[in-house]
């Protein structure tokens, strides 16, 4: 009786188990080709991520390179002028040409020859530097073709096995015979001096060439690859050929490795920069991950297999528990049909209310907690900054200064999402100025395919001459990358994200949200996804209105993308279409000014400020000391103290403090208030802000105050400081 009551439910469970070991099998199967596959992809991923690394840092180096180049191009054009204005009297020239080279430690030596090769004017008098049978090739080469241009030779043993290149321009009569040649000597060992402060990967290499593939320097010196000339390989037969820059896997003609290399030609200059590491190096943490995913793949395959087997035997155990929560899953929602038909208008107006009331205390948490953190990245950064200052001046380097750069990276990038939290809490007011929108969306691309993941993929259409726009560019940021992520979500199966840019010129107003007529600047988000329907298309930049499930949307992101383009001057607008996706458009007002570019000045431990005395004001006694410490390093003068009551005792026995540097928020007396009362008595004392919390800024600040935001380093420091005191100069002098 037992055996035939217990028959029935055998049946089925059978059946179970030999469909979970066909699933077993499938498992394996999967497991296998994802791991497969992820190795491939990351293999892959991974070549293509030092490409884009080599080509970035190939671009910088030839820049340099180019730079280099040219200040000796210069030197080279403005001894022809000189030599042209001085004749028939050339007496003294070449001290003039010699007090020009100073400080060009590139350039070896300057040269003139007339058309036979006979030194007019010289700094090189042994020739050592400018050897006359080199010059004397040059000089066949301009009787041959007197309009050639620049030219540069193939290089020589100088003094102390040494190299040097000759870079020459024809000097030619009025009707376009040539009369002379001026040359200048370049040192190639300056160029391998700089590729190697860099500290490029072990065994990465850096070789500078001429276009014809000649080698002119190489970082790791290799003397027998000097003058050699590889124009028969693929940089300068596939990439130079075609092209002014690629990326490339090819074998060393020096040392037979397989290397990813980038090359890039100078624009104004017949030279080349190639930069290349040996793969073999760049795939040995690869190897190990992948064997590492490999052991993970066989003891997840074994571990689902024993897994799927002991489902079997539970299966009619696991129906069961599905049938009860089935029947839990419809009473509870029945529960919930029967709550929602008795929520009322008046009860989602409070839940609204209570978003409201969350949402603003995250904020001001988030925005309290950056601000402490902005005190103590303030001083990791100080200290960094010092000790780097401190160290290069020393002339040390090592694994010091590697840490050193790690923590500063550290450190910064924190400082970065100390200032993401302060705009999340609206802690910090727009700041708008003229920037460049192709290049911020450039410089988003990691962030966004780190927001993006495996589901989308983007592709940027950013229009060539684009105008600057005014806007705050952390708020733009965080527009884009709200319109990036809703994007994303509209597409669960996947899809293309397109990010344009165009100029746009609105000649009338066409709704009541719409901005007013003038010149924009357009960003177009477009996606691929489900499209939004009519009925709810018009409700979608309501604060708090979200379509998404509970717990996945707070419903203001639309929102605050709305509420900064209007309170940037500008506006949005969307379209959709149900199952073709839809077309974001923010219009942000256009620039009159060019925006600011990053100046490639000096260095931050080759600052040198001006002989200013600073009156320094931080509550925060760490903040106070490193920021002290900075600007003594920068050659300042600094009296410190920890309240405004000290700082105004200190000014009214001190009439020599030029610049009184404040923090914002203080206990007693505040930044603002100890400015009013210091402006009050001495009216011609400049006036510096230093804020690591912006919450009281736009009602403090005036306009022409300069802040500066927590964390800082030495240069930020340097710049605000020249400035003010450059503005007062000015305003002094009547400019």
């Amino acid at each position: 009786m037992n055996r035939q009551a217990a028959g029935p439910p055998l049946r089925p469970f059978a059946s179970v188990s030999v469909a979970l070991r066909i699933v077993a099998v499938a498992v394996l199967l999967l497991v296998a080709g994802a791991a497969y596959y992820e190795l491939h992809a990351s293999r892959k991923a991974l070549i293509a991520d030092t490409e884009r690394q080599m080509a970035r840092l190939d671009m910088v180096f030839a820049e340099q390179t180019s730079r280099a180049v040219e200040a000796v191009d210069l030197l080279v054009m403005g001894a022809q002028e000189t030599v042209q204005a001085q004749q028939p009297n050339l007496e003294g020239v070449d001290e003039i040409l010699r007090r020009r080279m100073r400080g060009v430690r590139q350039v070896a030596a300057i040269l003139v020859v007339d058309r036979e090769g006979q030194p007019i004017v010289s700094t090189d008098p042994d020739r050592s530097a400018t050897p006359p049978d080199v010059v004397e090739a040059l000089l066949v080469r301009y009787r041959a073709d007197p309009r050639a241009g620049l030219l540069i030779s193939p290089p020589f043993r100088v003094a102390d096995d040494k190299w040097n290149t000759l870079l020459a321009r024809p000097t030619c009569a009025p009707d376009g015979t040539l009369t002379g040649m001026t040359v200048g000597s370049i040192n190639l060992s300056y160029f391998e001096e700089f590729y190697r402060s860099v500290e490029l990967n072990e065994n990465g290499a850096i070789m500078l060439h001429l276009r014809d593939g000649t080698v002119l320097a190489r970082f790791p010196h290799v003397d027998k690859a000097i003058g050699t000339s590889f124009g028969n390989l693929p940089p300068f037969t596939e990439v130079l050929a075609h092209a002014t820059a690629g990326t490339l896997l090819m074998e060393s003609p020096v040392d037979g490795s397989i290397r990813i290399s980038a090359i890039r030609s100078l624009r104004a200059f017949p030279l080349a920069v190639l930069v290349s590491v040996e793969q073999k190096r760049i795939l040995a943490d690869w190897r190990h991950e992948a064997l590492a995913l490999i052991a993970v793949a066989l003891l997840l395959g074994g571990a689902v297999v024993v897994l799927l087997l002991s489902l079997s035997r539970r299966s009619s155990q696991v129906e069961q528990l599905l049938d009860e929560t089935h029947v839990a899953h419809e009473m509870a929602e029945r529960a919930k049909d029967r709550l929602l038909q008795q929520l009322s208008e008046r009860e989602r107006t409070e839940g609204a209310l209570r978003q409201a009331q969350r949402i603003e205390a995250i904020g001001q948490l988030t925005g309290g907690v950056a601000h402490d953190f902005n005190n103590l990245l303030t001083v990791v950064l100080g200290n960094v900054d010092i000790l780097q200052r401190r160290a290069a001046m020393n002339g040390l380097s090592g694994g010091s200064s590697e840490r050193l750069t790690a923590i500063r990276a550290a450190a910064e990038r924190g400082a970065t999402l100390t200032g993401h939290l302060l705009a999340f809490a609206r802690r910090q007011p727009l700041m708008p100025k003229a920037i460049d929108l192709n290049a911020t969306i450039r410089g988003m691309r990691d962030l966004l395919d780190s927001a993006l993941g495996m589901r989308a993929r983007t592709s940027f259409r950013l229009a060539d001459d684009l105008w600057p726009t005014m806007a705050d560019q952390s708020q733009i940021e965080l527009v884009i990358l709200n319109l990036v992520i809703n994007a994303r979500d509209a597409m669960p199966d996947g899809g293309i994200i397109t990010i344009e840019t165009n100029n746009n010129r609105i000649d009338e107003i066409t709704s009541h949200d719409g901005p007013p007529a003038g010149d924009y600047v357009s960003i177009t988000i477009r996606d691929t996804g489900t499209g939004i329907p009519p009925e709810v298309l018009g409700r979608v930049f309501e604060p708090f209105f979200t379509t998404k499930p509970p717990g996945a949307g707070s419903g203001l992101g639309l929102s605050q993308v709305f509420g900064t383009a209007r309170q940037s001057g500008g506006g949005a607008r969307i379209e959709s279409e149900v199952g073709r996706g839809t077309v974001v458009t923010v219009d942000l007002p256009r620039a009159m000014a060019e925006p600011m570019r990053t100046s490639v000045g000096l260095r931050d431990m080759d600052l040198k400020g001006s002989n200013a005395s600073i009156l320094l004001v931080d509550d925060d006694d760490q903040v106070r000391g490193v920021t002290a410490a900075m600007l003594q390093d920068l050659g300042y003068k600094v009296r410190d103290v920890g309240s405004g009551e000290a700082a105004l005792r200190i000014l009214a026995n001190d009439a020599g403090i030029d610049i009184l540097l404040t923090d914002l928020v203080m206990p007693e007396m505040n930044g603002s208030q100890l400015a009013t009362a210091a402006k009050a008595r001495w009216a011609d004392l400049l006036i510096v802000f230093v804020s690591g919390y912006a919450d009281q800024v736009g009602d403090t600040l005036g306009a022409g105050d300069r802040l500066i935001r927590k964390p800082f380093n030495a240069n930020d420091l340097y710049r605000t400081v020249e400035a003010t005191l450059a503005e007062r100069q000015g305003v002094l002098s009547g400019i």
